[in-house]
């Protein structure tokens, strides 16, 4: 509790000083100490589990732009295990990484793919995202450099204080650059966890992305069976084509 309440003593004493000094190309020093706390709890982590519920806008060639909404529940554990599970009106799939190989699983075309994986969970998010072409929803939460990429890739991060996102209280920033927009909102209790972020791609009609966390359980005992691919019968293995090179 004293943590807490000297930290929300700084949040008041820094954006006080940096009401005045907020321009455009301007860093909050309010915004960057939320971010790190927020990315320093998500480190400390030894496992979690969370559900995002998304929604995307995307150009159909038929009707234009549209909405596309999905679910994923996420599941960490350490620094070499994941599980991903998504539904949504793209259909529903999943990802097991056990530390030495990761499976994808397509439900509605019942077949599956097992490829050799590096020996972290960020080492293989980084994999599957350049050499296949595949997201892993929210990740970027969970780099150690989280805060020093923001500001690597945004000229202007702004604090822009407290709102109400459903039943909790979030700190809300707002980073900026001349391709895209992004806003965060952290809650304000003693644990900093995500609320929701959005994106605006500002050279792509303001096509817009946007994620909500819920169900957050922190260092839960997970069983090692859930990161392990068994499988559904009659299930086809097939084989995907790299894109490019593995990152080094």
């Amino acid at each position: 509790m004293k943590k807490f309440f000297l930290f929300s003593c700084m949040i008041i004493f820094l954006h006080s000083y940096s009401q005045e000094k907020n321009q455009e190309g301007q860093v909050d020093p309010v915004a960057v100490l939320i971010l790190d706390k927020m990315s320093d709890l998500i480190g400390d982590l030894e496992s979690c589990t969370f559900t995002l519920s998304t929604r995307q806008d995307i150009n159909d060639p038929d009707h234009g732009w549209v909405t596309q909404h999905s679910t994923s529940t996420m599941i960490f554990d350490g620094p070499d295990k994941m599980h991903v599970h998504r539904r949504g009106e793209k259909g529903q799939d999943g990802f097991w990484y056990n530390g030495e190989e990761v499976s994808y699983y397509s439900y509605d075309q019942n077949n599956f793919v097992r490829v050799a994986a590096p020996e972290t969970t960020l080492a293989t998010i980084d994999t599957l995202n350049v050499v296949y072409g595949t997201e892993i929803p929210a990740a970027d939460f969970f780099y150690p450099a989280f805060t020093d990429d923001l500001l690597e890739a945004f000229p202007t991060i702004l604090y822009l204080g407290k709102k109400p996102v459903g039943e909790d209280n979030c700190y809300h920033i707002k980073a900026s650059n001349d391709e895209m927009e992004v806003q965060f909102w952290i809650s304000d209790q003693a644990y900093k966890l995500p609320i929701r972020y959005s994106i605006v791609y500002k050279n792509n009609s303001n096509m817009q992305y946007e994620t909500h966390f819920s169900n957050w359980d922190l260092n839960p005992v997970i069983p090692p069976s859930v990161f392990e691919f068994m499988p559904p019968k009659n299930a086809k293995s097939i084989k995907i084509l790299a894109q490019t090179n593995p990152p080094k």
